[in-house]
């Protein structure tokens, strides 16, 4: 019989690093995410005429490719027949990151931000088409988050968080009527 059976040995150094080791070894490290893209060419993806209708509203949207140093969009929301917010949008490089800039107006085409204040929401994650773009709200209150993410060749669907709070717009891709010129 072994003379320390039955008797509580005293923890070691030398164990708590094996068993440290152990844990390391088969626990799996959670990576950071990676950084979101910088470059506005892979942001390409959303260029297009994307719309988003029902019997009683229309959610439209329009980017441009990128060019010199953004893109640029459009997006109008209709109810009943009748506008009742546009919204003009860029996407530029501003010290090596990608931010969203944005200003809503009334059917009239008054500003509701100051005149020297547009939104602007950093980038904040990236992957392929997908970003995703937060700031602070434009009721002052929190911060918002803007989500745009390319489902299929003819789909995309954006997320407006407000306070925890999701609003969802699945757009189809509008196509020309009008014949490419010769």
């Amino acid at each position: 019989m072994h003379p320390l059976k039955g008797v509580r040995q005293p923890w070691s150094a030398a164990r708590g690093l094996a068993l440290a080791a152990v844990l390391l070894a088969v626990t799996p490290l959670q990576a950071a995410p990676p950084a979101p893209t910088s470059k506005l060419t892979d942001l390409a993806w959303l260029e297009g005429h994307w719309r988003d209708e029902s019997a009683t509203h229309l959610s439209e949207e329009l980017w441009t490719a990128p060019a010199g140093d953004s893109l640029m969009g459009m997006w109008r929301w209709a109810q009943d027949g009748k506008v009742q917010l546009f919204e003009l949008l860029t996407i530029k490089s501003e010290d090596g990151k990608l931010v969203l800039r944005f200003r809503h107006f009334d059917p009239k085409l008054n500003a509701r931000e100051e005149k020297d204040r547009p939104l602007a929401w950093p980038i904040i994650q990236s992957g392929p088409r997908e970003a995703v773009f937060e700031g602070a709200d434009p009721s002052g209150e929190g911060t918002s988050r803007l989500t745009y993410r390319r489902t299929g060749e003819d789909s995309l669907v954006v997320i407006l968080e407000k306070n925890g709070k999701p609003e969802e717009f699945r757009y189809r891709r509008v196509r020309s009527s009008v014949p490419a010129r010769k």
